[in-house]
């Protein structure tokens, strides 16, 4: 939840809402992010200091693809929508990020597995070439 501190110069400042009580110099009081992005143009610098804010995402594509500029929420519930089910550990936004990358392109650690694959083989290739080499260069 988001934090709002007021630091004017009077002792009180009128709430933006008015079902909400005046602001007193110095109160750290919580706020919904709803409510934040509500009255966000009346709270402004050098006044309040929002904490924990999240400012509201455009969607960079339009296509309802996370990205990074949606809210950490935000991809938490696309992601419970494909029923992917977040253990107890804290995920940063760019690890959801990447799980949404991984739920988009799941042939894409088959194909890392087989470039890696790839690579091995032809590396065990080179090393028969240069063995078979030396073999020569000995027994000429």
């Amino acid at each position: 939840m988001p934090l709002v501190t007021y630091k004017g110069p009077e002792f009180y400042r009128r709430s933006p809402d008015v079902y909400h009580p005046d602001f007193t110099r110095g109160e750290v009081r919580e706020v919904s992010q709803a409510w934040l992005d509500k009255h966000r143009r009346r709270l402004v610098e050098p006044y309040f200091i929002l904490e924990g804010d999240e400012p509201p995402h455009v969607d960079a594509g339009n296509d309802g693809i996370p990205d990074a500029s949606w809210r950490r929420k935000e991809i938490i519930a696309w992601l419970s929508a494909y029923d992917v089910e977040l253990t107890g550990a804290y995920y940063t936004k760019s690890a959801l990020l990447g799980l949404v990358d991984t739920i988009l392109s799941p042939e894409a650690p088959q194909e890392l597995e087989a470039l890696e694959e790839e690579a091995v083989e032809a590396e065990a290739e080179v090393e028969a070439e240069v063995e078979a080499e030396e073999i020569a260069e000995i027994t000429e």
